[in-house]
């Protein structure tokens, strides 16, 4: 029995070559749970988004992360808390403080120093692998945009 080599499905009508996105995606999951720092994909999806946001300087209260990724309030909170020093193990990537309008929310931020410590980190392994697939594209959008943080 011999089998022939499947092509990839094309979408119709679509004007972006989405593979490189899914090797980026792949490429960020890979490096989030070689990191050993992540227990579940629930972690990793609300550590990125956090991420995403504190890069953009609109940090996510314990709602609006709720709300953004459509997970129940408890979960989110039990998730983030889990991802502190406070109430993980190992340095924690996440950092609760306290809201500067209203006492009892809290603002979700990013702690930089252990967020160093997870070594090339998800966001350059999605940055890789996106450079790998599109190339020079994606170098002239970067230097376009200019580099964040991070």
């Amino acid at each position: 029995m011999t089998t022939a080599r499947r092509k990839r499905p094309s979408v119709s009508g679509t004007k972006f070559d989405t593979n490189g996105v899914r090797k980026a995606a792949i490429a960020v999951l890979a490096s989030a749970y070689r990191s050993e720092r992540f227990r579940t994909l629930a972690d990793i999806l609300v550590a990125m988004e956090v991420i995403d946001a504190d890069l953009d300087g609109q940090p996510h209260s314990m709602r609006s992360l709720s709300e953004k990724l459509d997970i129940p309030y408890t979960s989110v909170s039990r998730i983030v808390f889990g991802l502190t020093a406070e109430g993980g193990e190992g340095p924690g990537i996440l950092t609760l403080s306290s809201h500067p309008d209203d006492r009892r929310r809290k603002v979700i931020g990013v702690d930089s120093e252990a967020f160093k410590l997870f070594g090339k980190g998800p966001h350059q392994a999605a940055e890789s692998a996106m450079l790998e697939y599109y190339g020079q594209s994606v170098k002239s959008l970067k230097a376009k945009n200019g580099p964040r943080r991070g």
